[in-house]
């Protein structure tokens, strides 16, 4: 139950970003425009329900987790953007039948087994995207939690990866578009010893003078393997965004994600269902 249940947090955020810009009235040049010196809030939460049977037994598990940042633009040469993100906010919600957390760095009497979160309020790390929105890098994340000791739990948020996967937004097409048109964009995550795909499919819905509105609907599927247990897994995703012209970021974004899988391991077959919301949200500051 353990291994189903680390393996599922590695799906939350894992939801798309965009950012567009006007190229003239008929056409949207899809792209990240951010100026250094400004600032952004960018918010996630991502909701999950994951149901599974053992044995004929269901087991049910819902979780939350919501990070606020801080984004201060600190470079951009049309090639490379350094953004300097903050952690403003952490909170984490799971109810199981093996434990109940509910932790927030805003509340002072928080689950105390979750306190070293704490210290990462107001700590900074750096990404760099391409102008395409794709994250290539991040530095200094590493160095915030190498002396946390973090549990098991808390470890499946704050990693590499994961924070690399979250604050991704390489959907962009290269050339502009026109209103109506659906384009794909296919992605492919190794983490450990599962490899995970998306396949996704973003349609030009809408634009008035501030905002663009995209449609997102597509596939997701994985598979891994170890000494332990092999996994399949697909599902469906989406959803709908709306994002700044001007700046390129995102505005708001509601993103859900439908997963069966199948968990073989020794002579049991474990059938599970995942239900995935995640909204993004962000405003310059």
């Amino acid at each position: 139950m353990k291994l189903i249940f680390s393996f599922f947090l590695l799906f939350i955020i894992n939801s798309n970003l965009f950012a567009q810009s006007l190229e003239d009235s008929t056409k949207i040049d899809l792209h990240v425009n951010l100026i250094p010196g400004e600032t952004y809030s960018y918010s996630t939460s991502s909701k999950q329900s994951i149901i599974q049977e053992i044995l004929g037994e269901k087991i049910e598990i819902n979780q939350e987790f919501v990070t606020d940042y801080k984004y201060l633009v600190e470079s951009n040469d049309g090639n490379s953007i350094k953004i300097k993100a903050t952690y403003e906010r952490i909170d984490l919600f799971i109810d199981s039948p093996e434990d109940q957390i509910e932790y927030s760095s805003l509340q002072n009497d928080s689950d105390s087994r979750f306190s070293m979160l704490n210290s990462l309020i107001g700590k900074s790390f750096h990404i760099f995207m391409n102008a395409n929105g794709k994250v290539y890098e991040v530095t200094g994340f590493e160095e915030l939690t190498k002396d946390l000791k973090l549990g098991k739990v808390a470890q499946q948020f704050l990693t590499d990866s994961s924070v690399k996967s979250s604050l991704n937004m390489d959907i962009y097409r290269d050339d502009a578009v026109v209103m109506g048109e659906s384009w794909n964009k296919t992605n492919v995550i190794d983490i450990a010893n599962l490899r995970l795909k998306s396949d996704l499919i973003y349609t030009l819905e809408g634009t008035s003078e501030d905002l663009v509105w995209l449609n997102v609907n597509g596939k997701v599927s994985g598979n891994g393997t170890s000494d332990d247990f092999n996994m399949d897994l697909n599902g469906t995703q989406t959803g709908t965004i709306e994002t700044d012209i001007k700046s390129g970021m995102i505005s708001s974004g509601d993103i859900k994600m439908e997963i069966e899988a199948v968990i073989k391991s020794l002579d049991l077959e474990i059938p599970l269902k995942v239900i995935s919301e995640t909204r993004i949200t962000s405003r310059k500051l």
